[in-house]
């Protein structure tokens, strides 16, 4: 049996008025240069003051909307990116979230208001992308309730239905050669190191024709669940970036 060869799709994070501008225009270069048409994730609200990174910009989203207009994908980035909740995230990532463990009808309300906020600027948000990897069934039912019927998380390497979601998998933060699979890598800019700049460059330069869009992604995506077998794939993937968090949790504390 031929395989398919892997394809690629590139996340930018924690888009917002108030983040380091030169470093999101930066990285926005960088997909236009090797013509990758970017999942951008924009928190509508931003209170997060980790994110409050310099005085806010007054272009940012008129920047957005020429994004969108040029061929990029908008993502509601969750609400305010407040992670003050520690409900038990389906993913179990990280402790702190935004979205899980919230009462559903809340959880509703944030992202009605969200996607509004967003729809008030021109945009229109296509996915939903989870501050922190943090959301649960509520959050699940809670976006099908809204409309927004795609998630750009997981740890499978296609897209596939899960409680009437369709889940675009991320798995990556730095560029891995694959042979086969969707792979989503998601960047930072904020915080992405200069080697890991260089090894994207590196790897957009070698393997620019595997990247491709949201639009195609979702054209091709089958409508349907995992494979008992991918779904033990899946789990184990999970864990493996678990312990692999853990562990750097752990180095960096002593």
């Amino acid at each position: 049996m031929v395989l398919n060869p892997a394809r690629y799709l590139i996340r930018l994070d924690d888009l917002c008025p108030t983040m380091r501008r030169d470093r999101y225009e930066h990285f926005l270069s960088i997909a236009a240069r090797y013509k990758v048409p970017p999942i951008l994730a924009v928190v509508p609200a931003n209170q997060d003051p980790e994110l409050d990174l310099q005085s806010p910009d007054p272009e940012f989203w008129e920047r957005m909307r020429s994004c969108e207009d040029a061929g990029a994908t908008i993502a509601m980035h969750g609400y305010r990116h407040q992670c003050t909740n520690q409900g038990k995230s389906l993913l179990g990532l990280h402790e702190d979230t935004e979205f899980a463990g919230v009462e559903e009808s809340l959880q509703r309300k944030w992202i009605r208001c969200g996607l509004a906020i967003l729809r008030g600027h021109g945009l229109n948000p296509r996915l939903f992308v989870a501050p922190r990897h943090g959301f649960d069934d509520a959050t699940l039912r809670a976006l099908a309730c809204e409309g927004l019927g795609i998630l750009s998380d997981g740890f499978a390497s296609r897209p596939f239905m899960r409680s009437d979601i369709l889940w675009i998998p991320q798995q990556l933060w730095e560029p891995v050669p694959k042979k086969t699979g969707l792979w989503t890598i998601c960047i930072h800019p904020n915080t992405t190191s200069a080697a890991h700049e260089a090894k994207l460059q590196e790897f957009l330069a070698e393997n620019d024709d595997r990247f491709t869009s949201f639009d195609d992604v979702v054209a091709d995506a089958p409508p349907n669940r995992l494979r008992w077998n991918e779904r033990v794939e899946e789990a184990l993937t999970n864990l493996r970036v678990r312990v692999s968090r853990a562990k750097s949790r752990t180095a960096l504390s002593n």
